[in-house]
């Protein structure tokens, strides 16, 4: 499990690359937006493990690239998105009273030092003072998906990739999983414990340096470098300021 210190180091590297002040970024801000620009997430792995022909893998790489080009990530908010923001602290809080565990939250966690991967888990799961998990809550739009997970453990396929992919992240070996539906009268709230899944890894370990490449390959016949747009926004801040 990557330690905290080892998790802003990377954060502070980045700084020093870019030139990028990151002193105001937490999840939501303009700047986690930024330092997301045509990163690989966790939330999109599922698109980068699909068939290399797939019009899914293809549009996400595309998108990706855009990102990088433009810097700007097109707007997403949808009533389930909304529904979900609101409700993260509580859900947060409801896996804090169950367990008896810290929640630590950070805005962003980049793999490495090429800064061509990264996750934004809910929280990182503290005992004592050591990291030992991450966090991933969801609280569905509707409680019948809620009720599916807490009588079936139901997962769907493409958060089993988010999970995979954040693991792989933050290198950790177990992952807390959970959903929360404020509107149950009885059991609010549910969390499992997933295990890292080695096949999912090795997937992931084959599929992600292929994909960057390809994004690559695509970048230079554009005439664009990875980590330029990064450069542009740094210095379209202290031209504001």
């Amino acid at each position: 499990m990557k330690t905290l210190e080892k998790i802003n180091n990377l954060l502070t590297k980045f700084e020093k690359v870019y030139d990028y002040d990151l002193k105001d970024a937490t999840q939501g801000s303009i700047d986690w937006f930024n330092i997301k620009l045509g990163v690989i997430s966790a939330s999109n792995a599922s698109k980068v493990v699909a068939k290399s022909t797939s019009q899914t893998r293809s549009t996400y790489m595309n998108e990706l690239i855009a990102q990088i080009c433009t810097g700007y990530s097109k707007d997403i908010n949808t009533k389930y998105m909304d529904w979900g923001h609101q409700h993260e602290d509580a859900a947060r809080a409801s896996y804090e009273f169950e367990t008896g565990k810290k929640i630590v939250e950070v805005p962003f966690v980049f793999k490495d030092d090429s800064f061509r991967e990264g996750c934004s888990p809910d929280g990182l799961v503290q005992v004592g003072k050591k990291l030992t998990s991450g966090l991933e809550i969801k609280c569905p739009y509707t409680t019948e998906v809620f009720i599916d997970f807490l009588v079936n453990e139901a997962i769907k396929p493409e958060y089993r990739w988010q999970l995979q992919f954040t693991m792989r992240v933050l290198e950790c070996e177990v992952y807390e999983f959970g959903q929360f539906d404020p509107r149950m009268n009885a059991v609010t709230s549910k969390f499992k414990e997933i295990e890292r899944d080695e096949e999912m890894q090795k997937t992931l370990s084959d599929a992600v340096p292929q994909f960057i490449d390809e994004m690559n390959t695509k970048l230079k016949a554009i005439g664009i470098e990875f980590g330029s747009h990064w450069h542009r926004l740094a210095k379209q801040f202290k031209k504001a300021s």
